[in-house]
């Protein structure tokens, strides 16, 4: 058993999703190490946190740690 923090540590529960989607290409940019998604209708739908049209911004830290960040649109 590892005492080391998870990759998504501390995020969301959506967070391990969207890294996913990112991993398979489907993040809609990728610039300077952020990706980032529109929150789509079915985003809110599974997460009722989210807000339609939003943004959500992934980055990877040099350790390995994915964190998020909403931005308003």
């Amino acid at each position: 058993m590892s005492s080391r923090p998870g990759k998504f540590e501390g995020e969301p529960g959506y967070v391990p999703e969207f890294w996913a989607r990112a991993m398979e290409g489907f993040a809609d940019n990728h610039e300077e190490g952020v990706l980032s998604f529109t929150i789509t209708e079915e985003d809110a739908r599974k997460y009722p946190e989210l807000v339609v049209g939003h943004k959500l911004l992934l980055t990877e830290s040099t350790d390995g740690f994915v964190f998020s960040r909403i931005v308003k649109c």
